[in-house]
């Protein structure tokens, strides 16, 4: 999984750089109703924040697992922490909680690119509009994996026996 995670979070990169090539300098970042375009900006403030925001996730997803054992207990929210958290099950929460949260970026990474190319698609059309069918078909199935994902969750770190 950690090396899906890598290869979806490098097509965002290498998607984000193509638009920096194909898109006109001001490009639609934000569209309302029907696809309609109602935000603007420069192609470089677009490219800059899908960085700001996929840069971190993917450092997020990598050293989740990590992240968790070394957060003080009191700020960590999981499914039977007073087990998972003691010291002779923190190997296997790492490698669970790790697994998970890899599993979901590939997810969110897989949507992000998505969304990506339904906004360079839009930008490259005439007149500029959104294919809104195709992105509330994707957000409903996005949404529907987050509550899949939960549900897993809960169950990966139900305690076992």
């Amino acid at each position: 999984m950690r090396n899906l995670l890598i290869s979806v979070f490098v097509a965002n990169l290498a998607l984000t750089l193509l638009a920096l090539l194909m898109l006109p300098d001001q490009v639609a970042i934000h569209f309302g109703a029907g696809g309609v375009p109602d935000g603007w900006a420069s192609k470089w403030a677009h490219a800059v924040v899908f960085l700001v925001i996929e840069v971190p996730l993917f450092a997020f997803f990598m050293a989740a697992g990590r992240l968790t054992l070394r957060l003080p207990e009191r700020w960590v929210s999981l499914p039977h922490k007073d087990y998972w958290l003691r010291a002779e099950n923190r190997a296997e929460l790492e490698t669970r909680f790790t697994a998970l949260m890899q599993e979901f970026g590939v997810v969110l990474f897989v949507f992000l690119f998505g969304v990506g190319l339904l906004t360079l698609d839009a930008n490259l059309s005439e007149p500029i509009r959104l294919n809104e069918p195709v992105f509330l078909a994707a957000f409903v199935a996005y949404m529907l994996y987050v509550v899949y994902w939960l549900v897993k969750l809960v169950r990966r770190l139900k305690v076992p026996g």
